[in-house]
């Protein structure tokens, strides 16, 4: 019983959060949205940012099991492309958590830190698909440049959510997945530059898959 209260809990705070925002949901909301007393959630989350560290171990466990890379071996664009996928799906399931990214590492030294080790495991993995990209003959890049690109994927990766809502997304609510998923071509288009002429071609079509005008989907 106390482990399925536990997730109740976790559910709703992710609901909340997604539709509301963090900062504006307390643990009284969400006490109130699953009918149980503030009392019961503090029996398994001392506070609201207790929560957030919970969920945001499990939105990085959920990255963890649904992005296996397979070890010193090449792999193809559309192993990538089902990588991007899965990174942006758990992104979007825990979207609160980038739509302020900032202001929560700012606020909890703790998720700080978690983050911290979050960000050193992504780029590691996005390095090692680099790598794999080139093993396979699909991109020309030394290790440095690897590193490069692997950088700035993260940082477009997860500053997109947060730059759609704050500055390009003109109406109330949440943001389309169409208006997300642009982040793919964004984060496509740095590669563009070390795709062997080989590889073009089928490259290009991948980036189109992603593409729409911003003042489309704004």
């Amino acid at each position: 019983m106390a482990g399925k209260t536990r997730d109740k809990i976790l559910n709703a705070a992710l609901q909340l959060f997604n539709e509301q925002g963090e900062r504006v949901v307390t643990t009284n909301h969400i006490a109130s949205h699953i009918g149980i007393s503030p009392g019961n959630l503090y029996y398994h989350f001392r506070n609201k940012e207790a929560i957030i560290l919970a969920l945001f171990e499990d939105f990085q466990q959920t990255l963890i099991e649904e992005i296996v890379l397979p070890a010193g071996k090449g792999i193809t664009l559309e192993d990538k492309q089902q990588y991007l996928e899965a990174l942006l799906a758990g992104m979007w399931q825990y979207r609160f958590i980038f739509r302020d990214l900032h202001g929560a590492v700012a606020r909890s030294e703790e998720l700080r830190t978690m983050y911290q080790g979050f960000a050193r495991l992504c780029i590691s993995m996005i390095v090692q698909v680099f790598k794999g990209l080139v093993t396979s003959g699909l991109m020309k890049a030394s290790d440095e440049e690897i590193e490069a690109l692997a950088l700035n994927t993260f940082m477009v990766l997860t500053s997109w959510h947060e730059l759609v809502h704050g500055v390009l997304h003109s109406e109330k609510g949440e943001p389309s997945r169409v208006m997300l998923n642009r982040v793919i071509y964004q984060v496509l288009i740095i590669d563009r530059g070390f795709i062997t002429p080989e590889a073009m071609d089928s490259f290009k079509a991948l980036e189109q898959t992603y593409f729409s005008p911003l003042l489309s989907i704004c």
